[in-house]
């Protein structure tokens, strides 16, 4: 369920990026920018270029959905509610989930050792999600998991066995380190 979903004006300029994570099991957050045009209404602007003028994160209340599309509807819902003072006319905007694949990179660690690195590779219209765990131990005990994106980065995360002296456990979310995404 990580997505990011741009708006766009009707004139094509971004008016706002939305970035949702799911970092915690069962906990979600908002990160989203607004952004205003260069040039004003009057003046003609083929570049559509813009600069962010507010940012903020928004701690949601975590919901399983069922589909992609009961997403998208609560994702505009959520647009609405937090914009809806500067949007002129909520039906004039464009709501896009770009296709490109993110990569995530989280570092996973602790107090004690190095448990691993994990790659997760997803796009959320596609409904594709692959997640890679390269043991900090050996190569023998590196794992591939594939989903769908209706399952949250940690809820893939969390089944992935870790070995350690005898013992199998999981990776907690308090010993990850997300790394910044690479689109």
């Amino acid at each position: 369920m990580d997505r990011t979903l741009k708006v766009y004006t009707k004139t094509d300029h971004l008016f706002a990026e939305f970035t949702f994570n799911y970092d915690h099991p069962r906990q979600a957050t908002a990160h989203y920018i607004q952004y205003r045009r260069l040039y004003n209404d009057d003046e003609e602007d083929e570049s559509k270029s813009v600069y962010p003028s507010y940012e903020r994160d928004v701690y949601l209340q975590f919901k399983q959905f069922d589909s992609i599309e009961e997403i998208k509807a609560d994702d505009i819902e959520l647009v609405k509610k937090e914009l809806s003072g500067d949007m002129t006319d909520a039906r004039g905007y464009t709501y896009v989930y770009d296709p490109q694949p993110v990569l995530l990179r989280y570092i996973a660690a602790n107090h004690i050792r190095c448990i691993g690195m994990l790659n997760v590779l997803f796009s959320f219209i596609d409904n594709t999600k692959e997640v890679k765990f390269l043991s900090g131990t050996n190569p023998r005990f590196d794992v591939e998991i594939s989903s769908n994106s209706l399952e949250t980065n940690i809820s893939c995360i969390t089944r992935i066995p870790v070995y350690t002296a005898r013992d199998v456990g999981e990776i907690s979310s308090y010993d990850l380190k997300r790394l910044e995404p690479w689109y």
